[in-house]
């Protein structure tokens, strides 16, 4: 699905991941995104706008001792398109 989403956390030239709020989240709740790409080397700056194609993956961690499940969803995104950018355009 395409999402629209604002970076609000600066990004990292060791991660793959951004930190962002989605529009028209009412709540502004954070997310982290997880990238098949560096975002730092596509120069993905905080309070940039982007479109986001996001895929959803689950990961089930089962508790050795209480056998109890725990589910851990997670954002992927394997292309992203600059909407806006506070900064002016990219070079």
């Amino acid at each position: 699905m395409k999402l629209k989403a604002t970076i609000v956390e600066e990004t990292s030239p060791d991660q793959n991941s951004v930190i962002v709020i989605f529009e028209n989240d009412k709540n502004k709740k954070h997310f982290e995104v997880r990238c098949s790409f560096n975002p730092f080397v596509h120069k993905m700056r905080k309070w940039d706008s982007w479109e986001m194609v996001i895929k959803w993956d689950s990961e089930i961690f089962t508790e050795e001792k209480t056998g109890k499940k725990s589910y851990f969803t997670y954002l992927l995104c394997n292309k992203a398109y600059e909407l806006n950018s506070p900064y002016g355009k990219k070079d």
